[in-house]
C-alpha cells in the first residue's frame, strides 16, 4: 500500500471514529449552555444499564433466590412472634419501597429513617445511614435481631425458614441441615443471649450459614428493586424534550450552588459521610452516626470477605474505604442517593425534613458564606430533582406477591 492510500485510510478511519464517538456522546452544551467539562461531568451521572456486582453473594442474580427472598420479605413469621412485623413494614412497596414515618416504628420508635431500597443496590461501599455493614446481604441480618425493629433472632428465622421454605431453600442452596434437635438448636437465641452462647461453636456455625443465606435471598429480591433509567438520563442521552425548562434551569442551579460537591455520580451519591447540622429528636441523645457504624463493622461476623461470603470475583477484594468528610466521624451519615428522591419523603437520617424544600434549605446552611438558595433555584431545582425518578421495578418483582 502506498503512503497516499495508508494516509487517506487513516484519515477515513479517524472520521468514522470521530463521527461514531459524536453520535454515541451527544453534547449537553446547547440545552444547558454548560462548558465542556460539566457537561462532561453532567454525563457520569448516566445511570448505567446494569447494576454492580454484588460483594460475597454467588446468588445474587438468580430469580429462583429473589423469589424465596421476596416471600421472606413480606413474611411477618421471621419478626417477633406476634408482632406482625415484616420487612415492608418499614419498606413499603406503595412507597417506593421507603419508610413513611420520619423515623421508623414497629415494635418501639427507633432513631433513624428506614434507608429507601428501591436505590440500596446501586451503593458499591456501605449500607445504612452509618455505613455499619459493607454489603447488601447482611443489611437484613442486622435489622431482624434489632428489638426496636423486628425483636428477632437468627436461630428463629432460620427454624422459620426451615419449617416453612425448605424446598425452595434447597434448591437454590442445597440441604438444609437438620436442626430439629431442640438442646442444640433452641427456638430463639442470638449473640449474647444465654440460648445461643451455650452453643457449640460448629452448631452455631451451621446457624449463621443458614442464616446469612436468608440474606443472600433478600438481596437477590432488593436487586431486582432498582429502579430503570429516568427523564435525567433520557435528556442525557439525547431526548431533550425530556426534561422541562425549570428542571434545565434547576440543573444549572445545582451545579452553581455546589451540590455536586457530594452528590455525584450515576448514584447522585459520593457514599461519604459527611455532617448536616441536625438537632436531635425531642429528648434524645446525638446521634453518633458514622463512629458507631465504624465500631460496630469491626465485630461484624458478616462481611464481605468473610467466613459466610461466597467466593465471587469481587468478595476477595478489600472494599474500597468510603470517603470520609473529616478525620472526626462522629455525627457524620453516608450522602443518600438523589434517585427517585421526590417519592421518598421524609428526608434525613433522622426524618426530620418533610419536603425537598425543607431538605434544600437545610443544607443551604452548610454551604459557604451559609448562602441561602433563592426561591425560583429552589423551585426549579426541585424540578429537576423529580426528574430523578426512574422507571420502576418490572412486575412481579414491583409489588405484593401472590399467594
Amino acid at each position: 500500500m502506498s503512503l497516499d492510500a495508508r494516509t487517506w485510510l487513516l484519515a477515513i478511519t479517524f472520521l468514522t471514529v470521530a463521527r461514531s464517538a459524536s453520535i454515541d456522546a451527544p453534547s449537553c452544551a446547547e440545552p444547558l449552555k454548560l462548558s465542556k467539562s460539566s457537561c462532561a461531568q453532567w454525563r457520569s451521572n448516566i445511570l448505567p444499564s446494569n447494576l454492580p456486582a454484588a460483594r460475597g453473594n454467588a446468588f445474587a442474580d438468580r430469580d429462583d433466590a429473589a423469589a424465596l427472598g421476596m416471600k421472606i420479605f413480606y413474611d411477618n413469621r421471621f419478626s417477633q412472634a406476634g408482632s406482625g412485623v415484616s420487612c415492608a413494614s418499614c419498606h413499603d412497596p406503595e412507597h417506593s419501597f421507603s419508610e413513611t414515618k420520619a423515623r421508623s416504628h414497629t415494635l418501639k420508635e427507633a432513631a433513624r429513617n428506614a434507608p429507601d431500597l428501591i436505590n440500596a443496590a446501586w451503593y458499591t461501599r456501605s449500607h445504612f445511614w452509618d455505613g455499619k455493614v459493607d454489603n447488601l446481604w447482611s443489611a437484613p441480618l442486622f435489622t431482624f435481631e434489632q428489638d426496636a425493629e423486628m425483636g428477632s433472632s437468627r436461630l428463629h428465622v432460620v427454624h422459620a425458614l426451615a419449617a416453612i421454605y425448605r424446598q425452595r431453600y434447597e434448591k437454590i442452596f442445597g440441604p438444609m441441615p437438620d436442626i430439629s434437635e431442640e438442646k442444640r438448636f433452641p427456638d430463639s437465641g442470638r449473640p449474647g443471649t444465654p440460648e445461643f452462647n451455650a452453643m457449640a461453636a460448629e452448631d452455631k456455625l451451621v446457624v449463621n450459614q443458614v442464616y446469612a443465606n436468608v440474606g443472600k435471598a433478600l438481596e437477590a429480591y432488593v436487586r431486582k428493586l432498582a429502579a430503570g433509567g429516568s427523564p435525567f438520563d433520557d435528556f442525557m442521552t439525547g431526548s431533550e424534550k425530556s426534561l422541562s425548562p425549570a428542571a434545565q434551569r434547576g440543573m444549572a442551579a445545582f451545579t452553581r450552588y455546589g451540590c455536586q460537591t457530594c452528590h455525584s455520580g450515576p448514584l447522585f451519591s459520593d457514599e461519604g459521610f459527611h455532617k448536616l447540622t441536625s438537632k436531635p429528636a425531642s429528648g434524645g441523645a446525638q446521634d453518633p452516626g458514622r463512629e458507631a457504624g465504624v465500631a460496630f463493622l469491626r465485630n461484624w461476623e458478616f462481611t464481605a470477605n468473610g467466613r459466610f461470603a461466597d467466593p465471587t470475583k469481587d468478595a476477595g477484594t478489600p472494599l474500597e474505604a468510603p470517603i470520609e468528610s473529616a478525620s472526626n466521624q462522629r455525627e457524620t451519615f453516608r450522602t443518600p442517593s438523589l434517585r427517585n428522591v421526590a417519592l421518598t419523603p421524609p428526608y434525613g437520617h433522622d426524618g426530620s425534613f418533610a419536603t425537598l424544600d425543607q431538605a434544600i434549605d437545610a443544607h443551604a446552611e452548610i454551604l459557604p458564606g451559609h448562602t441561602m438558595v433563592a426561591a425560583q433555584d429552589k423551585g426549579d431545582m426541585v424540578e429537576f430533582l423529580r426528574s430523578l425518578s426512574g422507571r420502576p421495578p418490572r412486575a412481579p418483582w414491583n409489588f405484593w406477591p401472590g399467594g
